[in-house]
């Protein structure tokens, strides 16, 4: 089981609460549109500080195999868009248990 979490902090100027709804929706519908992706929850952080990011995305795949796919599919690359666009950082760990 490969684990891969991503950590984001939203833009300045956006809704935040708007924003993260989009994300969870956009994030947490991939696994029905690649069949390969076990799990997708975006979390939202409730505790403020300096090391802090606003959310947390935890997704799980089987193999190492498969977050490479999962890397370069059409869904995923179609919803990083939107990721890409309202986020300002990036924080990514990859683990396999």
């Amino acid at each position: 089981m490969v684990k891969h979490i991503v950590m984001w902090n939203i833009k300045e100027g956006l809704d935040k609460t708007e924003t993260i709804a989009k994300l969870k929706a956009t994030l947490e519908a991939l696994p029905a549109k690649i069949d390969f992706l076990i799990k997708a929850e975006l979390g939202v952080n409730y505790t403020c500080n300096e090391t802090g990011r606003d959310v947390v995305l935890y997704s799980e795949v089987a193999t190492k195999e498969d977050l490479e796919a999962y890397l370069v599919h059409p869904d995923h690359k179609e919803a990083g868009l939107y990721v890409k666009s309202v986020v300002c950082d990036r924080i990514d760990v990859d683990y396999e248990i």
